[in-house]
């Protein structure tokens, strides 16, 4: 049932990326479309833009980290037997559970300290922007503990099918 919830979570932040990018697009098409065609400015654009490409980067990051679809460089992970592959997911899901947390308490304080200024054209506090930040990196961890706790409970197993997926070789003839 938490395997059903946290893959849930995850299309929910994947969904929600998306309909970002796509207003990304529309309100970078209206700003060109303004300024070329209209000849108005529209000065809000590029704040609502980075704020957008904010939370749409980081609500896809964490949905990305959930299926395990950052890039990897895995030939060491690879290359080892099962019982050293499994200490090293481990260690790696620890290391990676470290960089979001220190990251995760960088964005609260970044939080707290841009609470009193705003956005030049919207007048928005910078909290929100930063509240992306938080959000994905929480969710990250979140996704870290998920898989972590998988790890321990699934035991070896969990990294056994690892070199089931085609590695890349130069003496391919494709």
């Amino acid at each position: 049932m938490l395997d059903r919830l946290e893959e849930r979570f995850a299309r929910l932040l994947e969904l929600v990326a998306i309909v970002l990018m796509m207003t990304l697009v529309v309100v970078i098409a209206y700003s060109v479309f303004g300024r070329q065609a209209l000849r108005i400015s529209v000065p809000w654009s590029e704040e609502v833009a980075a704020g957008i490409l904010m939370w749409m980067v980081m609500l896809g990051a964490a949905a990305a980290w959930s299926r395990r679809r950052h890039i990897a460089i895995d030939v060491v992970l690879r290359r080892l037997p099962l019982r050293g592959r499994f200490v090293l997911s481990i260690l790696i899901e620890l290391s990676s559970l470290l960089l979001f947390s220190v990251a995760f308490t960088g964005s609260a304080l970044m939080m707290r300290s841009s609470a009193h200024m705003a956005t030049t054209a919207l007048g928005v506090s910078y909290t929100w922007l930063y509240l992306a930040l938080a959000f994905g990196l929480g969710a990250m961890i979140l996704f870290s503990l998920l898989y972590l706790g998988r790890l321990f409970v699934r035991g070896p197993s969990m990294v056994a099918n690892l070199d089931a997926g085609l590695e890349w070789s130069t003496s391919s003839s494709s």
